[in-house]
């Protein structure tokens, strides 16, 4: 899995998180790199996509328990 992180470049300040005693990165005048806006619309399709997996498989999970005899409560636990 990649690490969208910014990397804290060499030369930096040590001690400080963003690399730099201001909090911006040292390295990148205009503040962190990449477009945050296409970061979050990233964000935003992975977590669509992990939603859609979860009901896919809580409906084979009730599938299932349906085979098995299982009874089904409504709580998912």
């Amino acid at each position: 899995m990649y690490d969208y992180r910014p990397q804290q470049p060499s030369g930096a300040y040590p001690g400080y998180p963003g690399g730099t005693p201001g909090g911006v990165p040292s390295g990148y005048p205009g503040g962190y790199p990449g477009n945050i806006e296409q970061r979050l619309n990233r964000i935003e399709r992975t977590l669509e996509r992990q939603g859609e997996r979860i009901n896919r498989l809580n409906r084979r999970l009730q599938r299932v328990e349906r085979q098995l005899g299982i009874p089904f409560s409504s709580d998912g636990f």
